[in-house]
């Protein structure tokens, strides 16, 4: 399977190197941008139709901010990875409610980063455990706003259906095979649900889920380890 790949980061240079790099894997087709606007990086994105974008955060201003969120607006069915110089565990809480999926320091090697991208093309997003408790917190939290609400009133029984099999771990594909339907339209409800339940990522509304109740009692087969 090959997964399209975005960059975008303010530094150039490294851009550069990251996409060389990341374009020597065989399943992965790097493009990539350097400064530019939240408009001209949104509109470039929606163009390309990534699988996963890889986002400068640091620092999180609020151009950042804006671009992560319409980023998901726009691409639901797209993973978007934080790639941060900045370590403060509050700085991954926030991305993680804005909908990043996962976190990699641009201290970490490079093969961290590509093991991260295809993790998160298939659902299964990782922030490092230094940032983790203060990212579930910032989550928990907000579900448990939402969660007053009722959101999960408002979910079809299809949404529901898949938005369980998330709870349980199950990748895009995996559910498309269990209930007959194609990827596409699997990432179409699961585009609906999200904005339904308000959030912005897969980690965000897994989270949302378990502080409502909602468990993964669906009968999908579980994804191999490693699986592509």
């Amino acid at each position: 399977m090959t997964l399209r790949i975005l960059l975008l980061d303010d530094h150039q240079m490294l851009v550069e190197a990251l996409a060389a790099r990341l374009g020597a894997e065989p399943d992965l087709v790097v493009d990539s941008r350097g400064p530019t606007g939240v408009e001209t990086a949104v509109a470039h994105a929606v163009r390309a139709r990534p699988d996963v974008v890889v986002l400068e955060v640091s620092p999180l201003d609020d151009e950042r901010r804006e671009l992560i969120l319409a980023l998901r607006r726009r691409l639901p069915g797209a993973h978007v990875v934080a790639l941060s110089a900045d370590e403060d565990p509050r700085t991954a809480g926030e991305v993680a409610l804005l909908g990043a999926e996962g976190w990699v320091s641009k201290e970490a090697d490079v093969g961290e980063l590509v093991a991260m991208i295809r993790g998160a093309a298939h659902g299964r997003g990782w922030f490092p455990p230094a940032q983790l408790a203060a990212a579930l917190d910032r989550l928990r939290a907000d579900a448990r706003g939402a969660r007053r609400d009722g959101p999960l009133d408002r979910l079809t029984d299809r949404e529901r259906e898949i938005l369980a099999a998330m709870v349980d771990g199950k990748s895009t594909a995996t559910l498309a095979e269990h209930l007959r339907l194609s990827a596409h339209t699997v990432r179409s409800h699961i585009g609906n649900l999200y904005a339904k339940l308000g959030v912005h990522s897969r980690l965000e509304a897994v989270a949302l889920a378990r502080s409502a109740g909602l468990t993964g009692t669906v009968d999908v087969r579980s994804d191999p380890v490693g699986a592509r």
